[in-house]
């Protein structure tokens, strides 16, 4: 039988760096292996989408993974369970690198459903168009309800990659592909640039608030530090004299 999953508490990322290939490298012929060693890692990353159960089905490596709770029936009891997707392929644990394989996933899911809409837009009967309002809902999108993007290490260990601002959820960022993106119709190496150039925009976006938050405080205490009080008016002794008078 199985039991509840207990609470997990999810920490900052370690920042300590792993080392990759060889830890002395002595010679020419070393430092190339060392670099063969990064290379073959590298490529041995692919594109995959994998969903599961936290704590219960295995992440896989180098993934970057969104969590959502869910409520399942387990034992004949409804309990409640975090569920993630992870999408691998991160080749860098950068902000954009983590995001990229994410990105490509939602423009891949709004390419598709974009073209279903159009597809089955229109029918013909009797020389009548009769517009269809066919829509296909997406099964991804409903994961970027949360605010943080974890990240997989090469073991498959969960660590927090990026934390979006308080008040700030993934669906307010471009992750979430609106119908008006170039993405949509772009291809080749349009939409391989467009990709790159959105996922550093989005890692940008993550801490946008934060950053005008500062600059907006920053031009307040400028103002107020530089700030003087009127001159009072002064009123000339003739003018008084005459005014009493």
């Amino acid at each position: 039988m199985r039991q509840a999953e207990s609470s997990v508490i999810f920490q900052s990322p370690d920042t300590r760096k792993r080392c990759v290939g060889y830890t002395q490298v002595q010679g020419p012929s070393d430092m190339i292996m060392a670099k063969t060693n990064k290379s073959n890692s590298a490529n041995n990353i692919k594109f995959n989408v994998t969903f599961g159960e936290l704590n219960v089905n295995t992440m896989p490596a180098n993934a970057a993974v969104l969590l959502r709770n869910a409520k399942k029936r387990i034992d004949g009891e409804m309990q409640e369970v975090t569920e993630f997707m992870a999408v691998e392929g991160v080749r860098r644990a950068s902000g954009d690198g983590i995001l990229l394989p994410l990105l490509a996933l939602m423009v891949a899911d709004a390419q598709e459903r974009n073209g279903f809409a159009t597809a089955f837009k229109i029918v013909v009967v009797n020389g009548e168009q009769i517009e269809t309002k066919l829509t296909a809902k997406s099964t991804f999108t409903r994961w970027l309800a949360g605010n943080v993007v974890y990240k997989t290490d090469s073991e498959g260990k969960l660590k927090n990659a990026l934390t979006l601002d308080d008040g700030l959820l993934l669906r307010h960022t471009n992750l979430n592909v609106k119908k008006t993106s170039p993405l949509l119709t772009a291809e080749g190496e349009a939409l391989s640039e467009l990709l790159k150039t959105t996922a550093k925009a989005i890692a940008k976006q993550a801490n946008l608030r934060s950053a005008i938050l500062a600059k907006a405080e920053s031009m307040y205490n400028a103002a107020v530090g530089t700030a003087t009080e009127p001159a009072p008016v002064q009123v000339p002794e003739s003018a008084t004299d005459e005014k009493a008078a």
